[in-house]
């Protein structure tokens, strides 16, 4: 069974359209649910009313997750504690600005960005994610958006600016009443919500069954609406890898190459499980009339050394037994899957048990070159388009409104506007690769074909310098005094 059969057996509400269906059945893949909606185990071969249930009617009883591992390692690479990038912000004279610096590292640790923008990448990894930055309250408040349930509106003279989005999805009663709406009717809701450059828009709930399509009447509700005159939509849009169609609302998903594959891995895994066991517990023949055997064919047998079975003369038992070639070859094809699958998703092929010593930077990044490839991409997407765009949207909110504070603190009109990442090399440099990099450069320094400042950037990858301007002035003080 494939990806295209397997996602048309999922059940959705009929109200969605195909992009939301489709982005939520691979939100099905991330959080392991893919199989849930198929009734029978795996190693349930009959009903109950004696028919033979297919292998595609049946969940598989092994998760290769495979998919899930190119997601985990991508982010790894992206966002984690050791591969956050470094901000740079330089002024009207293209200088490094230390102060400025040091005030959005403090409010990005404050807001967790690398924890949200480390979620962000998982969730934009089905092809799009959305980052809503509010002002409640006086309170700075960043809340990470699925995108299955938005509908972005981009300027038709600039593609990459929003200039509406469409929060819509269904909900019931319930929760109606956990979000806090009151008291409804027992069912299902349109919930309404439309973000444009000068306000946030609520609406009533329109309940599903008056309204079976999307575009129903809608009612203000002027009592949660708000004004924040910012000029923009503020919602960073962050598509996930670029697609054939650069106009659409979502980017390529990271891992739809590899889906197919996965669930052939799954069901091929889950049918040997089940070839083994069976190889374990062989089915029984005998070979005698029904009549000679008491209680008839109905009754049953004990298949164990401590229970002997007397039959009559000139019958036979035996065991239908099969060889462990088939186990060996499906094992073989289980590994040719693998491969195919982390080589279309660009994942790591690489086995770590393989490897019998300790690697250079530089050697673990040609074992994973597919992988950082594709980092490569993703950082532009969450770097540049997402991470600086979200800061971006920051210094707007500080300099809208004098009184916001964030976390608690009070940092006033920031006046922000070269933003750029640096970003960490992929692998530590061991300490022979530190030697090699310091010989490197102080041979280069030398021999007057670097200045002071290009050398101390070149050694950025080992001493993890913030501020070059800074470095460059302590060498200085130090060879003075020395």
């Amino acid at each position: 069974m494939d990806w295209h059969e397997l996602k048309k057996s999922m059940n959705f509400p009929t109200q969605y359209c195909e992009r939301t269906k489709n982005l939520l059945a691979l939100e099905k893949i991330l959080n392991g649910s893919l199989y849930d909606h198929i009734r029978y185990p795996f190693f349930k071969t009959c009903g109950g009313d004696g028919s033979y249930i297919p292998i595609n009617k049946r969940r598989p009883s092994i998760r290769t997750h495979l998919c899930n591992i190119v997601v985990d390692d991508t982010v790894s690479l992206l966002f984690s504690a050791s591969h956050w990038p470094s901000i740079h912000i330089q002024n009207e004279t293209e200088n490094e600005d230390c102060e400025i610096e040091a005030k959005i590292r403090k409010i990005c640790f404050d807001l967790n960005l690398p924890s949200l923008m480390e979620q962000a990448a998982v969730i934009g990894a089905v092809g799009s994610v959305a980052i809503l930055v509010q002002a409640i309250d006086n309170e700075l408040v960043i809340e990470l958006k699925r995108t299955c349930f938005l509908e972005p509106t981009f300027s038709l003279l600039d593609p990459r600016k929003l200039v509406h989005v469409r929060e819509q999805y269904i909900v019931d009663a319930e929760g109606l009443k956990k979000a806090g709406f009151g008291e409804f009717p027992d069912g299902n809701y349109w919930f309404t919500r439309d973000f444009t450059e000068f306000e946030t828009v609520w609406y009533d709930p329109v309940r599903v069954e008056y309204n079976t399509e999307k575009n129903i009447s809608l009612t203000r509700d002027e009592e949660r609406c708000t004004q924040h005159g910012l000029g923009i939509v503020p919602i960073v849009w962050i598509k996930n890898l670029p697609s054939a169609d650069p106009n659409a609302a979502d980017g390529k998903c990271t891992f739809s190459a590899g889906i197919d594959a996965m669930i052939d891995a799954d069901y091929l895994l889950s049918q040997t499980v089940r070839g083994l066991r069976y190889s374990s517990d062989p089915t029984m023949v005998l070979s005698v009339d029904e009549y000679q055997i008491s209680n008839g064919l109905t009754s049953s047998f004990t298949k164990d050394a401590s229970h002997a079975i007397a039959l009559p003369q000139g019958s036979d038992a035996k065991l239908l037994e099969i060889n462990g070639t088939g186990a060996a070859a499906a094992l073989n094809m289980w590994q040719a899957l693998r491969s195919l699958a982390l080589e279309a998703m660009h994942g790591n092929r690489a086995h770590g048990d393989r490897v019998s010593a300790a690697q250079s930077g530089r050697a673990m990044e040609l074992m994973c070159l597919g992988l950082t490839w594709l980092v490569g991409r993703l950082r532009r997407s969450y770097g540049d388009c997402g991470l600086v765009s979200v800061i971006k949207l920051i210094v707007l909110f500080t300099q809208k409104f004098s009184d916001l504070e964030i976390s608690g603190h009070s940092y006033g009109a920031l006046q922000v506007k070269n933003i750029s990442l640096v970003w960490p090399a992929w692998f530590e440099p061991t300490f022979g690769d530190m030697q090699t990099i310091a010989n490197a450069v102080q041979s280069a320094k030398s021999s007057g074909v670097v200045s002071m400042d290009t050398a101390v950037r070149m050694m950025k990858p080992a001493t993890h310098v913030q501020h070059v301007t800074e470095e460059i002035k302590k060498i200085l003080n130090d060879n003075e005094l020395s």
